[in-house]
């Protein structure tokens, strides 16, 4: 158990094993879409532990070895089959790829040699890493490929954004995103739906403000992310009446104003995994989860 909520960790994490993998179709900047893989790799816990963040329960406490990320990515590749007919790989961490205890320095070479099919590579990373280890691992991927860098902002609001642990400031994500431009990457924002310490219609207006601002910063990708029960913490702030989870009609509707504040700036894409917690009627569910999955596609409203 873990000693600051009492939730269990994931008790099948191995070092030399994949949490898992996935695969996924989006468009990309001119509207094509394109198909691609999403591979969970298993590492350390991020040591930011933001107090919304459920994915510490999908990681070690402790640095793995050497030579385990690329044998998870080898052996997620033997599952998929033919991965050369993928367009792009998402690596995703629970945590930031260029923290030094999660994926080893020693293992970028190989890890981008492993990326050298896809034309495009995403990886996480907190803002405060973003430097130089980026564009070292930039300059070992094959030079036809984007990196795509995803940074949580989760939100604006200055009190909430203290009190979540995040870490960072909006001056300090917006100098991220401008090193990353400058240096040639591309850059997802990672923005709440609904986070604690606000009442719905205040949630609202605040994502509102926080996309615009992850627009305004020239990010190319914001992805919404309906705020999720799971970690313990979040189930103690609902038991105090501090938070309650997002409806789905609450993701839809960040995503229809989100589509028209991206028109001619980016994309938008909301995270579907899991939205049955967010509706447990079956045709409620189905409905809202289809025009979710078609404004994803074709970056454009769809009418409830």
């Amino acid at each position: 158990m873990d000693r600051r909520t009492g939730t269990p960790r994931d008790p099948g994490l191995e070092p030399w094993k994949a949490g898992g993998w996935q695969l996924e179709s989006e468009p990309d900047a001119s509207g094509i879409v394109r198909d691609g893989l999403t591979v969970f790799l298993t590492n350390r816990e991020c040591p930011w532990r933001c107090l919304m963040c459920d994915l510490w329960r999908h990681a070690l406490p402790d640095s793995v070895p050497v030579g385990a990320i690329p044998a998870q990515i080898d052996a997620v590749f033997q599952e998929v089959g033919n991965v050369a007919a993928l367009d792009w790989i998402k690596l995703y961490n629970a945590g930031s790829f260029f923290d030094r205890a999660a994926i080893p320095i020693a293992d970028h070479p190989a890890i981008a040699a492993r990326c050298a099919p896809f034309g495009r590579v995403v990886v996480e990373c907190h803002p405060s890493l973003v430097g130089p280890r980026v564009t070292a691992f930039r300059d070992l991927l094959n030079p036809a490929a984007r990196l795509e860098i995803g940074l949580g902002l989760e939100t604006i609001h200055l009190e909430t954004m203290e009190r979540l642990n995040k870490r960072v400031t909006p001056d300090g994500f917006a100098r991220a995103v401008g090193f990353l431009k400058d240096n040639g990457c591309d850059v997802r924002a990672f923005v709440l739906v609904q986070p604690p310490f606000m009442d719905p219609p205040t949630a609202s207006e605040w994502t509102r403000r926080t996309v615009e601002f992850a627009f305004g910063c020239g990010v190319d990708v914001v992805a919404l992310i309906p705020t999720r029960l799971g970690n313990g913490a979040l189930e103690a702030l609902a038991a105090h009446g501090e938070f309650a989870p997002p409806s789905i009609e609450a993701l839809e509707t960040a995503m229809v104003e989100a589509l028209a504040l991206a028109r001619g700036r980016g994309r938008v894409f909301a995270d579907r995994w899991d939205l049955g917690r967010f509706a447990k009627d079956p045709d409620r569910l189905a409905a809202a989860n289809a025009r979710l999955e078609r404004m994803n596609r074709t970056q454009s409203t769809v009418a409830a």
